[in-house]
């Protein structure tokens, strides 16, 4: 028994080392790298350096997204077509082969479609209906006094038509102008030439790099099984055995974290954006091509992604009808509770495991650190390291006999050290 004992408390005691190494490393690596992030952008030329290097790796960045994405098609259509083709084989690896190729090429057809079908049938639309909207802004803008002047019964109207006067509405939009220009650091007519000269690059700089991460998206999933077994393969190789394998565990983790909530997103506001089209249709509301895209995209960003996208949306249809506007916001935020109670949940499901409090910790972070991407993968990181500490606790907590349910450890005061007994507060 002694001996048993004595083994038990060998390998406790190893197994915690390595969850501790697993920890140290993790902390470490991530404090680095955060510090690392902040230390380049006080410096310009390495501020520089890592525009160039990001520059480079973006066809590589944008290879792996889109391969991230194609993934579930073909996995799809591979276990529908495999099982044909391997019957009618007499050489089955390389029947696999061929059936890879063929699903991975119709995945890229798909996903390229989809995106050219929704750029070609959203984009002009879009376009002509800001072009409206800003060749009409002085009559919406005196609409909308009519109206405040009509809903206040006149008490404000000296105020109110003073505001309307041509020249007052002009000074408004062009102070609005020259917001908007110094914010995009836009300065005088040469400036505008340069600029939209370089964005001009910076899109043609895109176009090539998204050719090329078609090509690169094809490769990796062809070779996908082969980089996991390469990785592992250093895993194993490189850290003990119960190391490796937890590392492993922790990695499979992540994937589906990941893969879940940013699929289930991406289905999720897809959704949210047709409802909110055809429900604008059916109330008649004006925009309903520009509103139901913004409420889309913005739908990505957990928590106030819903808010960001009403504001400008509401705005826009207030400016041209006010009565609509009120009703649009009505209609968002019932909207937004049927997503975040039914819609949203369906899909998700608990692909996060996150508090309600770690998850906006996570989207204020990412946003805070990295912008737009930071907010939206901010969730799913934040995730992946509540549940990385979360085994880390149970385990501890096991080691020592002592209870893992969190409701236990509310009241709790003390712990007899020698009977393991929970002593609660009066």
């Amino acid at each position: 028994m002694d001996n048993a004992g004595s083994k038990r408390e060998k390998f406790d005691r190893s197994e915690l080392k390595q969850y501790r190494a697993l920890m140290l490393s993790i902390f470490i690596t991530s404090a680095a790298v955060i510090i690392f992030f902040f230390i380049i952008y006080r410096f310009t030329g390495l501020s520089r350096a890592i525009d160039t290097f990001i520059t480079v790796m973006q066809p590589f960045v944008i290879g792996i997204v889109m391969a991230f994405l194609m993934n579930p098609i073909m996995m799809f259509l591979e276990r529908r077509l495999l099982p044909r083709f391997l019957k009618k084989s007499k050489e089955p690896r390389k029947t696999k082969r061929r059936v890879r190729t063929l699903t991975t090429i119709l995945s890229l057809l798909v996903l390229v479609g989809v995106v050219s079908l929704f750029i070609g049938m959203v984009v002009p639309r879009f376009i002509s209906t800001l072009n409206e909207l800003f060749d009409n802004m002085n009559e919406k803008i005196e609409g909308v006094l009519d109206w405040a002047n009509d809903i206040t019964r006149g008490n404000y109207e000296d105020t109110l038509m003073n505001a309307k006067n041509e020249e007052n509405i002009e000074n408004a939009l062009s102070s609005a102008q020259d917001w908007v220009r110094k914010y995009l650091n836009l300065g005088e007519q040469d400036e505008i030439v340069e600029t939209i000269t370089r964005w001009g690059i910076s899109v043609g700089r895109l176009v090539v790099n998204i050719l090329l991460g078609m090509v690169i998206s094809v490769y990796i999933l062809l070779i996908k099984e082969q980089f996991k077994g390469q990785s592992k393969k250093l895993i194993f190789g490189a850290f003990e055995t119960k190391t490796a394998n937890a590392i492993v565990r922790f990695l499979r983790k992540t994937n589906e974290i990941f893969y879940g909530f940013i699929i289930g997103k991406i289905i999720d506001s897809i959704i949210i954006g047709f409802i909110c089209y055809f429900c604008m249709l059916i109330m008649r509301m004006p925009y309903a091509v520009l509103s139901s895209v913004v409420i889309g995209f913005t739908n990505l960003i957990p928590v106030f992604g819903p808010y960001i996208g009403a504001v400008p949306t509401v705005i826009i249809i207030f400016v041209t009808n006010p009565v609509k506007g009120i009703y649009f916001l009505i209609f968002v935020v019932i909207l937004q509770q049927i997503d975040g109670n039914i819609i949203g949940p369906k899909i998700l499901g608990d692909s996060t495991g996150l508090p309600s409090f770690w998850v906006v910790a996570g989207v204020v972070l990412g946003g805070g650190l990295f912008g737009v991407p930071g907010m939206i993968l901010g969730v799913p990181t934040m995730a992946v390291l509540y549940y990385l500490f979360g085994e880390l606790s149970m385990y501890l907590l096991r080691r020592r006999g002592l209870p893992e349910t969190t409701r236990t450890y509310i009241k709790a005061e003390e712990i007899d050290p020698d009977t393991l007994e929970i002593k609660e507060h009066s």
